[in-house]
């Protein structure tokens, strides 16, 4: 007991019962049986706290368990459960059957807390876990089903643009289809104009020159000569 005292596991109060301390080191197989000083009536069922409202979000990890207990509405307790697991890792070199003999000799010797307060302190905290396990799950499926509806919204979005886009370039391609149509029916006028205007001027020269050879006929069959021109 002094021991516990001095590393600060128990705190003894003024005018605490003594404890044969002997009984820490018994054997598992006589371990002495202590007798309870506190009366234990059956615990009535406790209501079940709020339900609290699924997270949304990322999930924050590494939260302080004393704020997931805060949420999840733990009452206080005289004795909490962590206090009662220091004491066991305190006497962690004794045999189970021990340590539970001295943790059972420790609750007698101090009125001011049972063990049945840290394991129900324990039962507690395991409910808020449990609810927040559970919270946790909830959060990561209705991220999971927000990601998928927003990869399928992704999708139907992408498969608009793409078959507007497709739609976009069938016409750009009908359009430029027409435009080399049109431009090589352009050409082949343009080019059917100016052989027609070639082919006119040969014709025209042609009879020009038809002509000429005939006018100068009238010069050779008349000697050669002609009239002076008039001043």
């Amino acid at each position: 007991m002094r021991a516990l005292q001095k590393a600060g596991l128990v705190e003894m109060e003024e005018g605490a019962h003594r404890v044969d301390t002997d009984a820490t080191e018994a054997p598992a197989e006589s371990s002495p049986q202590v007798v309870m000083d506190h009366s234990a009536e059956p615990a009535a069922a406790e209501p079940a706290p709020p339900a609290v409202p699924v997270p949304e979000g990322p999930i924050a990890e590494q939260r302080p368990f004393e704020d997931i207990y805060a949420e999840q509405s733990v009452q206080a307790s005289a004795f909490p459960a962590e206090k009662l697991l220091k004491i066991l890792d305190g006497l962690a070199a004794l045999d189970p059957a021990s340590r539970i003999a001295a943790v059972r000799a420790l609750d007698a010797a101090d009125d001011a807390w049972t063990v049945d307060d840290a394991l129900l302190d324990a039962e507690r905290k395991t409910r808020a876990l449990a609810a927040a396990r559970s919270q946790l799950e909830q959060q990561a499926r209705a991220g999971l089903e927000q990601a998928r509806a927003a990869v399928t919204e992704r999708d139907q979005r992408q498969q608009d643009a793409v078959g507007r886009i497709r739609s976009q370039i069938a016409d750009l391609e009908g359009l430029l289809e027409r435009e080399v149509t049109r431009a090589t029916e352009e050409k082949s006028a343009l080019e059917n104009a100016a052989r027609a205007t070639k082919e006119a001027c040969l014709r025209e020269v042609a009879r020009l020159d038809a002509e000429t050879e005939r006018l100068k006929r009238l010069a050779a069959t008349f000697g050669g000569t002609s009239a002076a021109p008039t001043p």
